[in-house]
């Protein structure tokens, strides 16, 4: 099916060869002396460097409240002198402080994250069992955070009919019909995709040294030319669109992000604010134009937080986990700004080769389009009476590989 769709040029296969086993020997000798270097600098770790992670706050519920909000951004953040190309920085932290301070005294912070040995303490009780802690807990006048985490617990198997997940699975009296059809996807939460988070075993001195080195520029000097079996690009028909995003522009991907999203911990900002406040998206503009038109991304926004999701195997290995970077909600409206106006230049110079390229590109599903292929294949094959071979490819670190001179060229 690959060969069908794409243009086999003679004598491709060995230009690819030559050109692989060039950079191969080049970045092995080019790199061997500097990742030796790097290693001697990731030892130790400096935990006095570390940024403090503040705790989540609370956000209003009702439309009353978030108007009041509303209003208190509005006087608080016009206040403050204009926005200048030379406290881009400044003009960042006090947006961010403003909206932590805010909520965090008017609606305090949420509940920690539950300690270890509660949550292994209390893990395989029953519901009779927990009832019954809940009430001694109580009346001995134990730990609060103990007392939330047990009713919380409580609560949840309450809400799965006093059932595990595992339980519901293994039982033939229960009625997955039943609970199909009053929630699909907290079936889907509850039941098939349920398990137990898996934390790192190995300490930060080991989860530095490897990701510095997994993560470390492989030959960061290298140039790059394109192939002459690669097709060069027409010329533009139309221009890139250097003008910053507007207001309606910035609204329309804050609209987009998901509620449910994850805040950095740096700065603990949600994007529900954003989408209830108007004058922070009118702050947000004007901080985005200033920053669009001075060309360089602020310090404020170069931070992120990065935690490690367990993929599979020992939880002593750092290969086992993947890093998710959870980045300022400010900085992904940013990105996504500039990604909108990227991918708007490209479609409309028909650079995206859409019979090749489906991820990543609006109102087209790859893996529906993929899937119905695949399927198709299969059922042809069936009816003719015919073997099908197909080869499921996965990159490694697919995105993390390219070459970022690769991209300039």
């Amino acid at each position: 099916m690959h060969q069908r769709s794409c243009q086999v040029i003679h004598g491709l296969n060995d230009e690819l060869c030559a050109d692989l086993e060039e950079q191969i020997t080049t970045d092995n000798s080019e790199n061997i002396s500097e990742i030796e270097h790097n290693g001697n600098d990731i030892n130790t770790v400096n935990y006095d460097n570390f940024p403090e992670l503040k705790k989540g706050i609370n956000l209003p519920k009702n439309d009353s409240e978030w108007s009041t909000a509303n209003d208190y951004f509005k006087c608080a953040l016009q206040s403050s002198d204009p926005i200048t190309l030379q406290d881009l920085n400044s003009k960042i932290k006090l947006l961010n402080d403003a909206i932590y301070s805010y909520f965090a005294n008017n609606y305090g912070h949420t509940e920690t994250v539950s300690d270890k040995n509660m949550v292994a303490k209390y893990k395989e009780y029953t519901v009779k069992e927990l009832k019954k802690a809940l009430q001694n807990l109580k009346s001995k006048k134990g730990e609060l955070s103990e007392i939330k985490y047990v009713s919380r617990t409580l609560r949840d198997r309450l809400r799965n009919n006093g059932n595990d997940a595992d339980d519901l699975n293994d039982s033939e009296s229960f009625n997955h019909n039943k609970y199909l059809e009053r929630s699909f996807w907290g079936y889907v939460k509850n039941i098939i995709n349920r398990k137990d988070a898996v934390l790192p075993s190995f300490n930060m001195t080991d989860c530095l040294s490897y990701f510095s080195k997994s993560l470390a520029k492989i030959n960061p000097n290298k140039l790059f030319a394109i192939p002459s079996w690669i097709p060069k690009l027409s010329d533009p028909a139309v221009q890139f669109n250097l003008d910053p995003p507007t207001y309606q522009q910035i609204t329309n991907v804050i609209r987009k992000m998901k509620s449910s999203g994850s805040p950095c911990p740096l700065d603990q900002l949600s994007i529900i604010s954003f989408k209830h406040c108007p004058y922070l998206r009118t702050y947000l503009t004007e901080l985005i134009h200033d920053i669009w038109l001075s060309g360089t991304v602020p310090t404020e926004w170069k931070r992120a937080c990065t935690i490690l999701i367990h993929k599979k195997g020992n939880n002593n290995d750092p290969s086992n986990f993947r890093p998710i970077t959870l980045e300022s909600i400010p900085l992904k409206v940013f990105t996504s700004c500039l990604r909108n106006a990227v991918y708007s230049f490209l479609a409309s110079n028909n650079f995206v080769e859409h019979n090749i390229q489906k991820g990543f590109t609006p109102n087209l599903s790859g893996t529906l389009e993929h899937t119905a292929q695949m399927a198709d294949i299969i059922n042809k094959a069936r009816i003719r009476q015919r073997s099908v071979v197909i080869t499921l490819l996965d990159l490694k670190n697919a995105f993390g590989e390219i070459h970022h001179n690769l991209i300039q060229s």
